[in-house]
């Protein structure tokens, strides 16, 4: 696999939503198996290419996939020069490696073009998300609001349609299409896809109600306790802007991992 192959296959990576790392031989001393060559290593452990082969390989694809997790560059060295190195190899010399990472923006996919839509789509993008638009409407209805988006999808039918839009794992959700039994159909076809966040629009009520019509359908409360609902964190404010920036502050934590809680009192 030569480096156009390598650049092949990183744009379908991007497409796919895949963060993967490059690994290039940048020097190499003495009997080494590889005196040039790439490695591509996906966030799954997966390879294209090769660097050599053996445990030199093994051992970069670790490094890599740790320079995945954290989000760095990394220039590494191998000592190939007797058995007790730490690659296990006998050859007498080392090389060296560069570790490059490709992450992918995370992708909010925002089901509904309504007034709470645009806000969010504004935000999402404001703090670095790809966004997908989902809406059952004529272009020519919701056309300002396209355009804030990164890609339009036109579902005639949420539940069936959204199903098999190709849309990128670990992708963030929010439900809040202009009438509650598209909420529910678009939910149904959501919780098939692998989600990072899934998130709906609803007062407490409504949502109880619809999630016992889901639970008829065969929809398990386990997956239905995985839905954030009612959406957003308890920031106040009716606006669109407010309840935007409320659902974008939920979505932001669970990415990230943290508590939602005030710094104040607490070291950084």
């Amino acid at each position: 696999m030569n480096a156009i192959d390598i650049v092949k296959e990183q744009v379908k990576a991007y497409e796919k939503g895949i963060a993967h790392a490059v690994v290039t031989i940048v020097h190499s001393d003495g009997s080494t198996p590889r005196t040039n060559g790439k490695m591509l290593v996906y966030s799954n452990g997966a390879t294209k290419g090769t660097i050599g082969g053996g445990n030199v390989e093994c051992i970069a694809t670790s490094d890599a996939l740790q320079c995945i997790r954290e989000g760095c560059n990394r220039l590494k060295q191998y000592d190939m020069t007797s058995e007790a190195s730490e690659t296990g190899m006998t050859c007498g010399g080392n090389i060296s490696v560069m570790i490059e990472v490709f992450t992918v923006r995370p992708v909010l996919v925002m089901c509904g073009a309504g007034h709470i839509g645009e806000a969010v789509l504004r935000l999402a993008s404001f703090v670095g998300f790809d966004t997908i638009l989902v809406d059952n409407r004529e272009e020519k209805d919701i056309a300002e609001k396209i355009v804030l988006a990164d890609r339009f999808v036109k579902v005639h039918d949420y539940e069936e349609d959204l199903k098999n839009v190709d849309i990128p794992d670990g992708a963030h959700y929010v439900i809040a299409t202009q009438g509650h039994s598209f909420d529910g159909d678009a939910l149904v076809a959501v919780l098939t896809k692998k989600y990072a966040y899934v998130g709906m629009i609803g007062s407490s009520l409504k949502i109880k109600a619809l999630f016992e019509k889901m639970e008829e359908k065969g929809i398990s409360k386990e997956e239905l306790n995985k839905v954030y609902t009612p959406i957003g964190l308890d920031l106040g404010g009716e606006s669109p802007e407010e309840i935007a920036v409320s659902i974008i502050a939920e979505i932001l934590m669970i990415k990230n991992g943290r508590t939602g809680t005030h710094w104040m009192g607490k070291e950084k």
